[in-house]
């Protein structure tokens, strides 16, 4: 009787060890489907001109090739930038349109960020509505039969940019006009277009341009190329020596300035928009799998259709924190 009551225990101890053993098989499996499911997001911070090509190219091509969701918020660079530094935003991948807001999170204390690459580039246009009043005129900018600044000039003409104090297409107008001011040998040029560099009348943020312009409420912004193009709208072309858009006049570009508030001095440069995944990243897998993709054969043939110019990636930083699958993927 003692040995069946004692078998008994045993099968009952054998029966709820391994019903717990399920138990915790089956959670682990759960757990790990839960977190596979949340890994596949991937938050990007990136530049406001890169809305439409984010959103409506990248984010899907780079679904249907690595299953990854891009989850993404679009400002200017550098009001992207202080999001980080303040703490309200904790992005995967972060792109700027210039090296200067990812290398305000690298050179902070401690860095919040180890390196950046360069992945493309991008000249400055003028985008107009081509509903506007001027809309004659602008087209014969654009056909290049008129000079396109004495267009901007003429009286009652709405043009407007982004604040060159949180976006780094602001600061680009702002030395582009100087530098027009130089390329013209006329230095009443910038003033006649643009005023003074923070002109409250002239100044919106990038989301407000584009709703303003689209209504016909102004006439035409400093865009970016690849925004017009994006965005089918129509554009002005700006001589190379003034759209900041080749290395080949990086000299000529370097004698115009800004001057931030914070009282750094923004050098002309040509414009490389560029990408870094800060250390605090959630999603090392995913962030991993976009910046590669940006540097894809298939990114650069996406981002070359829209208006960017992809280029031979260039990494700034510390490259001994590179991810190796990056690095392995840039040479």
């Amino acid at each position: 009787m003692a040995f069946h009551i004692h078998h008994r225990k045993l099968y009952v101890a054998s029966f709820l060890f391994a019903l717990f053993c399920s138990l915790f098989v089956f959670v682990y499996v759960i757990q790990k489907s839960y977190a596979a499911e949340i890994n596949k997001d991937v938050s990007v911070l990136y530049a406001g001109s890169l809305v439409k090509i984010m959103e409506k190219v990248v984010a899907p091509s780079f679904h249907n090739q690595t299953g990854y969701n891009f989850i993404g918020e679009g400002k200017g660079s550098v009001q992207l930038s202080n999001l980080i530094l303040d703490g309200f935003r904790r992005p995967d991948v972060f792109i700027s349109a210039d090296t200067l807001p990812i290398e305000k999170i690298i050179n902070h204390n401690p860095p919040l960020a180890q390196w950046l690459v360069k992945f493309a580039s991008a000249e400055l246009v003028i985008a107009y509505n081509q509903n506007s009043p001027f809309a004659t005129d602008l087209e014969k900018a654009a056909k290049g039969e008129i000079p396109w600044y004495k267009v901007l000039e003429e009286k009652g003409f709405k043009f407007r940019r982004t604040d060159p104090e949180l976006d780094p297409k602001g600061y680009y107008t702002v030395i582009a006009a100087k530098l027009a001011n130089i390329y013209y040998n006329d230095s009443t040029l910038k003033n006649k277009i643009l005023g003074e560099d923070r002109n409250p009348e002239q100044v919106f943020p990038e989301e407000v341009l584009r709703s303003i312009l689209d209504t016909g409420q102004i006439d035409a912004i400093a865009a970016y190329k690849h925004e017009a193009v994006s965005r089918g709208i129509p554009y002005i072309t700006l001589p190379p020596q003034i759209n900041l858009g080749g290395s080949k006049f990086s000299n000529f570009y370097n004698q115009a300035s800004y001057i931030l508030q914070s009282n750094q001095t923004i050098i002309g440069n040509p414009i490389f928009f560029s990408y870094t995944i800060p250390v605090n990243v959630r999603n090392t897998d995913g962030a991993i799998a976009l910046a590669n993709y940006l540097i894809s054969i298939q990114g650069k043939i996406l981002l070359s259709q829209v208006g960017l110019n992809p280029i031979k990636a260039i990494v700034q930083g510390d490259l001994n924190s590179l991810p190796p699958a990056i690095r392995v993927m840039i040479r």
